[in-house]
């Protein structure tokens, strides 16, 4: 390839970039909607049945309206529901990915958005949690849990001694 055929390829690439940069920003200018307008919006709690990928995608438009303020990447874990050897399971390894990811990567200004199928599962899931993480670990770190209302209290108890800020959302 000639120098001027590289010259337009990386003109070509810019511009796709620039191109793609903006409609970006115009999707994001949409989260910007006040509160009033953004409740009529409410994304619909997916069914108890719903996959991993319903139910992520739900709370990721949780966030995009109660977390405006944070900027980083969320770090969302659906919490499986039922008793199940596969459930327990999977419930341990979030557990460990979350414990782990306190401080390599999920750092201050951070935030999780924590929910699932199961408000009771969601919640002894929290507490479980709370319990591996050592005071104020969660400090400066956003946490929204998605759930029913019923369990706010049991997840602010269970958080505080983290030190998250803690947001909740009730399905």
């Amino acid at each position: 390839m000639n120098r001027s055929g590289l010259l337009a390829g990386t003109w070509a690439c810019l511009l796709g970039l620039a191109v793609a940069s903006c409609n970006h920003q115009a999707a994001d200018s949409s989260l910007a909607t006040p509160p009033a307008a953004s409740a009529a919006a409410s994304p619909t709690k997916p069914a108890i049945s719903a996959d991993d990928t319903t139910w992520g995608n739900y709370l990721a438009a949780q966030g995009h309206i109660h977390v405006k303020d944070v900027s980083m990447h969320p770090y969302i874990y659906v919490i499986p529901g039922g008793d199940s050897p596969q459930a327990d399971t999977r419930r341990q390894e979030e557990s460990d990915s979350i414990s782990h990811a306190v401080g390599p990567i999920l750092i201050p200004g951070g935030l999780l958005i924590i929910g699932g199928p199961s408000a009771q599962q969601t919640s002894a899931f929290i507490t479980a949690l709370s319990k591996q993480l050592k005071a104020d670990a969660l400090r400066g770190i956003v946490v929204l849990v998605v759930s029913e209302a019923s369990q706010e209290k049991v997840v602010q108890g269970a958080l505080k001694p983290t030190g998250a800020t803690i947001r909740f959302v009730a399905f």
